[in-house]
């Protein structure tokens, strides 16, 4: 973590409901050293960290320390309170007292501009340490033994960097990220980079889109009719094309992440296609199904999904194919 010049911590603003049903301020924890994890469910990245955060509440929550997550929303469906309910639950976040910052206004307060976020507060209140971004565990023990007064040694991380996949779920699930993967790609047109259509589309509405003959790396292609909304795409079936599809040729890359979701409260169903076929044993992602010969993912709510799984990094151009007209898009994250 980075040491800063100490000043007071700001108090929780505008936090919807916290997690237990109660209300907290700064002041409530006076005399523990607290660490606010800023995050939002979307982020891969947060989730990477989410096993830090829960070695370290097991290793100093009974030395004076309180882990506090403040979750603020990336996407306008994260804001919903029962998403994120649903999101700690999936990720076994129970045990945590939780705030929901649905208006980002405590992330505001930290001066905040991207998750994840730490921050560390000693007893007396103030603010001693920041860590931007993804943090393993060595990386957080030095402050942490500083502001509780206690002996710390990194002899037990001698030539560790990161926790590797098999030493936490969410890694098992997403994977890990590594220099040189894939690139994260939003579809929503007001973040969409290394979009590979040559064509105008309007934006709030539905477009006509055709797959070029020629499919570049690391660029994502519309096939048949879409909505194009700011945070998102949203599939049609009522054009001649049978088959619609996001298009995506990554270049590196063992871990499809993709940020899906219905937009009402019935399942959305998407095929997905390697290679121009379905998944075979050893791609077979987290979350996906199959009825013996097609691969399919069926979302109930917006969540990140892992969709591919391979065991080695691997190129592979990647359709996702709707069956369901509720079916909404928002994000490529790879591991």
């Amino acid at each position: 973590m980075n040491i800063i010049p100490a000043f007071p911590a700001a108090d929780f603003k505008e936090i919807e409901v916290w997690s237990d049903g109660l209300d907290y301020s700064i002041n409530d924890f006076k005399g523990k050293v607290i660490l606010l994890d800023f995050w939002t469910y979307t982020c891969v990245y947060c989730l990477r960290t989410l096993p830090t955060m829960d070695k370290i509440k097991k290793k100093y929550g009974d030395k004076g320390l309180i882990v506090i997550p403040i979750h603020s929303s990336e996407y306008e469906f994260a804001k919903d309170v029962n998403n994120t309910k649903r999101a700690i639950s999936a990720l076994g976040l129970d045990g945590y007292i939780t705030g929901f910052d649905t208006k980002n206004k405590t992330w505001e307060e930290y001066g905040n501009s991207y998750w994840p976020k730490h921050v560390l507060i000693d007893r007396e209140g103030f603010v001693r340490y920041e860590h931007p971004g993804y943090g393993n565990l060595s990386e957080f023990e030095e402050a942490i033994s500083d502001l509780l007064d206690i002996s710390y040694s990194n002899d037990e991380y001698p030539q560790k960097n990161h926790e590797g996949p098999e030493e936490n779920e969410i890694a098992k699930v997403y994977g890990m990220h590594f220099v040189g993967m894939a690139p994260e790609i939003c579809l929503g047109y007001s973040r969409i980079r290394r979009f590979g259509n040559n064509q105008k589309l309007k934006t709030n509405d539905y477009n006509i889109l055709a797959e070029p003959s020629i499919i570049l790396e690391n660029n994502v292609y519309l096939r048949g009719k879409w909505r194009w909304d700011k945070e998102r795409v949203k599939s049609s079936l009522d054009y001649k094309e049978k088959d619609p599809a996001i298009i995506f040729k990554y270049d590196k890359a063992s871990n499809v992440n993709v940020i899906v979701g219905p937009d009402d409260s019935k399942p959305a169903i998407a095929e997905i296609r390697l290679d121009g076929k379905y998944l075979s044993e050893g791609q077979f992602g987290s979350h996906i199904k199959t009825n013996g010969e097609i691969s399919y993912i069926e979302t109930t709510w917006p969540f990140i999904y892992n969709i591919v799984k391979t065991k080695n990094t691997e190129t592979h151009k990647v359709e996702i194919i709707p069956r369901s007209n509720n079916f909404c898009f928002y994000t490529f994250v790879f591991g």
